[in-house]
């Protein structure tokens, strides 16, 4: 895999992420107590809840093909490092101090990763999908002379 396919992957687990989190926030306040007077930073915080939770992406990078097995580790781990990004920054910014807000930031976590790999798993197979209808016209072609 080279890099610039690399950055592509990160950028748009970036802005997936980041509209889940963002998602995901404003089901909490409806369904949760509201936080009234709420500092200005926590418009920043799907930002911030994004930006270190591609990190972790490192973990299911490999120059090489990897098995289903290994790659459901490497997901498995990252799926870990990820909850636990997450209940860190939580923690530090004080949002855990409800039970509700314990329990429904896991949760939301565990949504969001679901929704990005599906939604990751269908471009992917969007894009593969398109490569194999191309082959199949250069093949039609050559099959013709």
């Amino acid at each position: 895999m080279e890099l610039r396919s690399i950055l592509k992957k990160c950028m748009l687990d970036f802005f997936l992420i980041q509209a889940g989190i963002t998602f995901a926030i404003g089901v909490i306040e409806c369904i949760g107590t509201s936080t009234s007077g709420a500092a200005q930073y926590i418009f920043f915080m799907p930002f911030v809840y994004a930006f270190f939770c591609v990190i972790p992406s490192i973990v299911v990078y490999s120059s090489k093909e990897l098995s289903i097995k290994q790659m459901l580790v490497r997901k498995t781990i990252h799926f870990v490092l990820i909850e636990l990004i997450v209940m860190l920054i939580s923690y530090k910014t004080g949002v855990l101090a409800s039970t509700f807000m314990r329990i429904a930031i896991p949760l939301s976590a565990a949504a969001v990763y679901i929704m990005v790999n599906v939604l990751e798993y269908l471009f992917c197979k969007l894009e593969a999908d398109t490569m194999t209808k191309k082959i199949q016209c250069v093949r039609e072609k050559d099959d013709k002379r």
